[in-house]
């Protein structure tokens, strides 16, 4: 007899492993597809965590914050409302620096120490002037700064730009000056200033051209005159000669001249008359905002 397997056996073995197989890779594919559903719900639950950690720790740092806040003003609060003021701009000037200081820049101060003197319940002023030597119009002011009302219709004057109070008897002019109520007030008569300022510049430079045009007016009237005293003593009462009739074209050329010069510098005062009306009227706006 010959060795190995009969064909009826080998057969049925092998479709018993070929069955066998075909349950271990449905089972397999089964598996992985089940692999496959709890990675979408771990990365779903995953991310799911991170939002939820995420918001949390905004509402931490919201917290923190708001104790931060909290913290500050408890620090800041005095006995007196000039004590606490003297520690608002105290705390202000520590905590903040300004790298050129003028007159812009020391109203955004003002204007922040006068917030956070409303927020501790104390009336303010913003205040503009100049504390060296006094300034007789509000558009001489090159400075600003801050009155706290620390007792009905009491000030202390506060130094933003330095950190610190100036009572009355150590420097009066910081309580001269011209007074806004509030940051909005004090913005717009800045937005005003820079307007002024610019229109002042324009009209220098405007005034300087027609300077120039009054003076070549005033060289054309010369020539002009020269020319007429040139004429008479030439050929006036004398018979009409072509050199005469040249040297009236000539007259005539230069008196248009004279005119045309005239007209341009009365065109160029026009307009300077016109800025200077429009200045008024931002000065008077800027008087009108003053407390």
């Amino acid at each position: 007899m010959g060795g190995g397997i009969p064909q009826a056996q080998y057969d049925s073995l092998k479709a018993q492993l070929e069955a066998q197989l075909e349950a271990a890779q449905a089972q397999v594919d089964q598996l992985q597809g089940e692999i496959g559903d709890l990675q979408q719900q771990q990365d779903s639950a995953s991310n799911q965590l991170n939002a939820q950690l995420k918001a949390a720790q905004a509402e931490i740092a919201r917290l923190n914050s708001q104790i931060g806040g909290l913290e500050q003003q408890h620090e800041l609060v005095g006995k007196t409302p000039a004590e606490t003021a003297e520690n608002i701009v105290r705390h202000y000037h520590e905590t903040h620096t300004y790298s050129i200081i003028d007159l812009f820049v020391c109203g955004d101060m003002a204007a922040d120490v006068w917030n956070m003197l409303k927020a501790q319940g104390i009336n303010a002023l913003i205040q503009v002037g100049n504390v060296e030597t006094g300034a007789a119009d509000i558009v001489n002011s090159n400075h600003a700064w801050v009155l706290a009302e620390v007792s009905p219709g009491d000030y202390l004057a506060l130094e933003t730009t330095a950190g610190f109070a100036v009572p009355q008897g150590e420097n009066a002019l910081y309580y001269q000056g011209w007074s806004f109520a509030t940051p909005k007030d004090y913005k717009r008569y800045s937005e005003l200033l820079r307007e002024y300022n610019v229109r002042v510049n324009v009209i220098n430079q405007l005034q300087d051209t027609a300077n120039q045009a009054h003076l070549e007016y005033e060289k054309a009237v010369d020539t002009y005159n020269e020319l007429v005293d040139e004429f008479n003593a030439k050929y006036a009462s004398r018979p009409v000669s072509t050199e005469s009739k040249v040297h009236e074209a000539k007259i005539e050329a230069q008196l248009a001249m004279v005119d045309e010069k005239e007209d341009r510098y009365n065109q160029l005062q026009g307009l300077i008359d016109v800025l200077e009306a429009k200045m008024h009227n931002i000065t008077a706006e800027m008087d009108g905002l003053v407390k």
